[in-house]
């Protein structure tokens, strides 16, 4: 089932995509898919049989290399940075369905609260944008409530400047039962106070920044860690604005957390 959220942008679930992808649309030219994988595969693993074709456009990483049909090639560094492994999937693109004219961006996201939803939103956004010009777009995850109603919440946020609040309210006029977990209320709301954009220079990043690193450091080695550059990034700018960065250094590499108590109790981070 798809629900209409503006003109040319639905919503909707894996079923309404599996469909769109398999016999095709009159109406739907995009889509923009956020699963736990990324790739066109996991529609056969949900349902068994189901055998969607697709070609690749690209494949871009975190940290800028791309894979495409010309092979790898690292693209110019726009300066941002996110907290995101530099071998991670940021997205793919790939035409995909019935006769291949479908475009389609596949993001992989968990619906877990801990998930990092903030460092892929502005590509998503960008993309719907496009996606709308061009045509229509489907927005889905796999139930339709959680992942792609973040998306669309930011989405409405950003295009017309909606508190988080009222664009929440907003989408669930068109359907009903979208709630995003709350891991992801809490990133929408950053993105408010960001000023309706993922702004790597606020504080409000950077401390998201942290407990996200605190997160991934139970998973990651520390030398590996140590080495990414959004790590130093965050160590220098809390060696700046913070007079306990011994405190935090030691925090972090001992205990995983985000920030020091002599900081918190004195308002300083």
């Amino acid at each position: 089932m798809r629900y209409l959220v503006r003109e040319s942008l639905f919503i909707g679930d894996i079923g309404a995509a599996a469909e769109i992808l398999q016999d095709g649309s009159a109406e739907i030219t995009h889509m923009l898919s956020v699963l736990s994988s990324a790739s066109i595969s996991f529609f056969a693993e949900w349902r068994r049989g189901l055998i969607i074709p697709a070609k690749d456009i690209k494949k871009v990483y975190v940290g800028g290399l791309e894979s495409s049909a010309s092979g790898e090639e690292y693209l110019h560094d726009d300066g941002s940075k996110t907290c995101l492994s530099p071998n991670k999937l940021l997205y793919s693109l790939e035409y995909g369905g019935k006769d291949l004219k479908l475009v389609r961006m596949a993001v992989p996201i968990r619906d877990m609260e801990s998930e990092d939803l903030l460092d892929y939103l502005e590509v998503c956004l960008d993309f719907i944008d496009q996606s709308r010009k061009e045509g229509s777009i489907l927005v889905h995850c796999f139930a339709g409530v959680s992942r792609s109603a973040a998306i669309i919440t930011a989405y409405l946020m950003r295009t017309e400047q909606l508190s988080l609040e009222d664009a929440l309210e907003s989408l669930k006029q068109s359907c009903e039962f979208v709630c995003p977990n709350d891991g992801f209320l809490d990133q929408l709301k950053m993105f408010e106070e960001m000023g309706f954009k993922v702004d790597h220079a606020s504080p409000i990043y950077r401390r998201f920044r942290l407990k996200v690193l605190g997160i991934c450091s139970n998973s990651v080695s520390l030398p590996t860690l140590m080495l990414l550059p959004c790590i130093l990034d965050v160590l220098m700018h809390t060696l700046v604005l913070c007079s306990h960065f011994t405190s935090v250094f030691v925090c972090f590499i001992e205990s995983h957390v985000i920030s020091c108590s002599a900081c918190i109790s004195t308002g300083m981070t």
